[in-house]
């Protein structure tokens, strides 16, 4: 890309604490893991989707520390007010100081299928996050923590995984259409020297596949961008922009013309976890517009009208090309619903495929996958 691509140009002060309502849950069983002690279920109940308390306590920090990553969580959005900002800053100081080094996680990829078997894969237990299935169901592309954050690709018939990324912090990985590219968050355009943040600075890039050739910015603007989807006719890929005012919105990266990317949808809700019908007329996404989170589809590329498809909560979006079915997760029970989008839009009734103990996003983006024909899913699971 040449020169500068604004998508957004606003620039909002943050001082002091703000309060912006929390339209993004923690996961139950993420608070469950915390110690016992004064502030537990203020830190448990004031993480935002995208700021995880995962990713926030994978290190210790000090307090001063603490005291700027809870002013961050709070300009993205969570719930905290003022008398309860020293509690928690108390808390996370006491329990996740300086000397605080997590233990370190071990997950693998299974397969599971409608009715919840599990198969095993061979890939060796890593700190797996955030795997997307290619397009022929051959490979996942992952993101695993080390020293630093980066995209792996785990080819399922040879059992080999390789290092795709070797600069600064990758995560969020999602394939191209063709299967040739894989696009990623990263903040490798921050300068070494001073510090890499990747929750300050990310952009979207995407590199080859096979590793050939160096990845290519994809956006450059003042807020954080992630790749979330590609419309089925591999033309526009779906963005996140993280916005201090309204939370996570999306917009849209044309791969024709000059790039410009178009907003698709910004409201005071935090929207997330984008997925495409197989025509490319309607898109789904989780929104808190109701207070919780649920799944809703949308016209596209119009934006309206809108339809809510989950009931009692719907998070982690996943919707095949070839599948009838566009999948979701409540809780630790994954449900399925049947939507037709031609000649209209015909959303059924949410019904419950399986419930298992599978690791859940921190965040509205999905941490499982499904092949084309929505038979088998790609999924996490922790082991001891």
């Amino acid at each position: 890309m040449q020169g500068k691509r604004i998508i957004m140009v606003v620039t909002l002060g943050v001082a002091g604490w703000l309060v912006i309502p929390l339209l993004a849950r923690v996961q139950q069983e993420a608070g469950d893991s915390l110690p016992e002690g004064n502030g537990k279920a203020l830190v448990s109940n004031s993480c935002v989707g995208c700021h995880s308390m995962e990713t926030s306590l994978r290190r210790g920090r000090s307090r001063e520390e603490w005291v700027e990553t809870v002013n961050d969580m709070v300009s993205r959005g969570a719930q905290i007010l003022p008398a309860d900002a020293e509690t928690i800053i108390h808390y996370l100081a006491e329990h996740y100081g300086v000397d605080f080094v997590p233990p370190p996680a071990r997950r693998i990829f299974v397969w599971v299928d409608h009715q919840g078997n599990v198969e095993p894969l061979a890939a060796p237990p890593r700190n797996y996050n955030r795997p997307s299935l290619s397009p022929d169901g051959q490979q996942v592309a992952v993101d695993i923590p080390l020293d630093t954050s980066d995209i792996w690709i785990y080819d399922i018939p040879t059992g080999e995984l390789r290092r795709l990324t070797y600069e600064g912090n990758n995560r969020s990985p999602t394939w191209s259409n063709d299967g040739q590219w894989v696009a990623f968050s990263s903040d490798r355009h921050q300068s070494p020297e001073g510090g890499r943040s990747y929750r300050d600075d990310h952009e979207a890039y995407w590199k080859r596949a096979d590793g050939s050739g160096e990845a290519e910015r994809l956006t450059d603007a003042e807020f954080n961008h992630g790749p979330q989807r590609w419309t089925p006719d591999g033309k526009t890929l779906s963005i996140s922009e993280i916005h201090p005012e309204t939370g996570r919105d999306i917009w849209m990266l044309p791969f024709e013309g000059d790039r410009t990317p178009w907003l698709f949808l910004k409201t005071p809700a935090l929207e997330g976890g984008v997925a495409f019908s197989a025509d490319g007329h309607w898109l789904a996404h989780t929104s808190g517009e109701t207070g919780q989170r649920e799944v809703v589809v949308r016209a596209f590329p119009e934006a309206e009208p809108a339809h809510q498809v989950s009931t009692g909560g719907g998070i982690e979006v996943v919707w095949p090309l070839n599948s009838k079915d566009l999948f979701y997760r409540n809780g630790n029970k994954r449900m399925a619903v049947e939507i037709t989008t031609g000649p209209t839009l015909t959303v059924g009734t949410p019904r419950v495929l399986f419930e298992g103990d599978f690791v859940n996003s921190p965040g509205s983006r999905a941490y499982w996958d499904a092949t084309q024909d929505g038979q088998r899913f790609l999924m996490l699971k922790k082991v001891e």
